[in-house]
């Protein structure tokens, strides 16, 4: 019998893509799952938020540029008390390079042990085409296979670190350029955008700290009028064009 009781799924999930790809990576285990938010600029989440020794932690994060998203003090709350995580990294089709890697190093500083780590691919907020439906049928063999390898890795004592791919210390390279605008017309001042913007790239007169804007879209999915618009015809052709043919699902487990 697996020593792990529940699994706690932190996420970050502007557009909803990674949240779903950690539940159904949840639903694997069969155990109890409480999923942890954490799109949102970490001073409104707990100062800390414990993970038990029994518990597993599912650590779901998108892939921007190569690495998880630039948000300052991003699952810092979380704690570990030297019990298993895993990392599940979520991609549009085109790389993960160093996502798990990175966030795998900072789990480990942060009290667990990184089991294993799983790259799903989900659809590209730039160019939903890609990744369109997945996870999808054929990826759940792959995800049952995963949860099924975690489990066993998590009756070894000690628990074991996975080898996961990647350089925590690569710089992290520039994101594409999107266009960014707001239509004043459409606009209505209700402040959701302000308040859901993860990254605190919004001020309350509705500016744009380029500097902090990591892309996510988060504005654009909440605005109920639709007055943030992306320009995204660019960045999409060259994705298109070059990460069409669907990739499978990797993982790593000990």
């Amino acid at each position: 019998m697996s020593p792990i009781k529940a699994v706690k799924a932190a996420y970050f999930s502007p557009s909803g893509g990674t949240k779903r790809a950690a539940m159904l990576l949840c639903e694997q285990f069969g155990l109890p799952a409480e999923p942890i938010d954490c799109t949102c600029q970490p001073a409104k989440l707990p100062a800390v938020i414990p993970v038990a020794k029994d518990e597993l932690l599912v650590l779901a994060l998108p892939v921007y540029g190569g690495f998880g998203p630039r948000v300052e003090g991003l699952f810092s709350q979380l704690r570990g008390q030297g019990g298993p995580c895993v990392i599940l990294a979520a991609y549009g089709n085109r790389d993960y390079e160093n996502a798990l890697a990175a966030a795998a190093r900072q789990m480990a500083e942060q009290g667990f042990v990184c089991v294993g780590g799983i790259a799903p691919i989900t659809p590209h907020v730039s160019a939903p085409s890609l990744g369109a439906g997945r996870p999808d049928e054929e990826d759940m063999p792959v995800f049952a296979a995963f949860a099924r390898k975690v489990l066993a890795a998590c009756e070894n004592e000690p628990l074991r670190p996975a080898a996961l791919p990647g350089d925590a210390d690569a710089p992290r390279k520039p994101l594409r350029p999107t266009g960014r605008s707001r239509d004043k017309e459409r606009c209505n001042h209700c402040g959701r955008c302000v308040r859901v913007c993860p990254a605190g790239a919004l001020n309350e007169l509705l500016e744009v700290d380029s500097e902090k804007c990591i892309n996510c879209m988060a504005c654009r999915f909440a605005c109920p009028t639709y007055a943030w618009q992306f320009d995204t015809t660019a960045v999409r052709a060259w994705l298109e064009e070059n990460f069409s043919a669907r990739r499978a699902v990797e993982w790593f487990a000990e």
